[in-house]
């Protein structure tokens, strides 16, 4: 399940293999890097890490990073509840504080959409 509105995305957790399914939702933002290899080659940086990444003086940078045109950031995980049965919410820090009004509106129109959803998935139950 994907649901996304302007920069904010709910989806499947998938960066990692965890035992427990979850959701997250993120926020996209324009990637300061893309299409910039090029220049931090001439800076100085250079292939490491079986040439996945470019590095200089200790800072490493994934080579992926200079393909995408976005980047995201976790802002809340939601985790199924068995035991309510419901889908707890939970911001990373306060993430969800520092997003401008548009994305907070937006933020709360995909966490709706998508509660409904997995309350529907895996609870069997519609709101």
């Amino acid at each position: 399940m994907k649901i996304r509105i302007n920069n904010i995305e709910c989806r499947e957790y998938s960066a990692t293999k965890v035992d427990t399914l979850f959701y997250e939702i993120v926020k996209w933002d324009a990637n300061g890097y893309y299409g910039k290899e090029d220049e931090y080659r001439t800076n100085g940086y250079e292939d490491n890490f079986d040439s996945s990444f470019l590095t200089k003086n200790g800072h490493s940078i994934q080579k992926t990073f200079f393909t995408a045109k976005e980047c995201c950031y976790t802002v809340a995980t939601l985790e199924l509840n068995y035991g309510e049965p419901d889908v707890n919410l939970k911001s990373v820090g306060a993430r969800l504080l520092y997003l401008k009004k548009h994305d907070r509106d937006d933020f709360f129109t995909v966490y709706e959409m998508a509660n409904k959803k997995i309350n529907k998935k895996h609870f069997k139950r519609k709101l």
